[in-house]
């Protein structure tokens, strides 16, 4: 297609699942892929799958709840390409657990990594976009963020800040030349899904049953979703979250 011929993208937390299905994506369009990866064993195979595969790819380990690393990283990117045009805010993990006895440490690191991260991440590489006067970033939130899953009080609330900072620093850079956007993913096939349901913590047909569209969705269709919205073809379109979740949020669950 090539619609992001010589564009830099950062994806965070491409190592694996949604993450790395956008970083396929965003390659195949024509764009240079930075994984940023905590773990550096996956960011590396990412990196060699891409390269494989014949697409342009390099990787730089971050920590996206440490202020210092993520502006080492957003620098060290923008010094190796003198520009970076596309940051994908990807980075998660999921833990659930009653909220009266949900454990501290685990509160606080999903905050910090996919809350306290994203800000970091934005304030970093918005510095270098701001100054060029122009950027996309696009912040993965979920459908979570919009509404109540018991046992997921301090992952919803992550998310849920996600949407809300997306619309708040999208209004306020919007004059500057940058978009800020979010797509929130429904329930998709990944590993992590599969996970959860090999460890009975989800079941794969009540989840089924609750989408309208009778299934979970695929890592290719948000990267799809993500593409657009990183695109020129979404150029006044700043500071909003797309659902790509086959109407599980709009839908009241009477049954069809």
């Amino acid at each position: 297609m090539g619609e992001l011929n010589g564009r830099i993208a950062i994806v965070t937390g491409g190592g694996r699942g949604i993450g790395f299905g956008i970083a396929q994506q965003l390659a195949g369009a024509g764009a240079e892929i930075v994984i940023a990866e905590f773990n550096p064993a996956l960011g590396k195979e990412a990196v060699d799958s891409l390269t494989s595969a014949g697409h342009k790819a390099s990787f730089h380990e971050v920590d996206v709840r440490n202020a210092e690393s993520v502006e080492a990283m957003a620098q060290a990117v923008a010094a190796q390409y003198g520009h970076i045009d596309i940051l994908i805010n990807n980075a998660g993990l999921a833990q659930i657990g009653p909220t009266e006895t949900f454990p501290l440490d685990d509160w606080n690191r999903q905050i910090d990594v996919m809350l306290n991260g994203v800000f970091l991440c934005m304030q970093s590489v918005g510095r270098v976009m701001l100054r060029q006067r122009k950027g996309v970033i696009l912040n993965i939130s979920s459908i979570g963020g919009l509404g109540a899953w018991p046992m997921r009080s301090a992952y919803n609330a992550a998310k849920a800040g996600v949407i809300s900072l997306t619309e708040n620093v999208g209004t306020e850079w919007a004059r500057h030349g940058v978009r800020v956007v979010s797509v929130a993913p429904g329930v998709t096939r990944t590993a992590m899904l599969q996970q959860m349901v090999d460890e009975g913590i989800a079941s794969l047909t009540q989840y089924e049953k609750r989408t309208p569209m009778g299934r979970p969705g695929e890592v290719e269709e948000i990267a799809k979703a993500v593409q657009f919205l990183v695109s020129d073809r979404a150029s006044y379109i700043t500071a909003t979250t797309l659902t790509v979740d086959g109407g599980w949020t709009a839908w009241g669950n009477l049954p069809l």
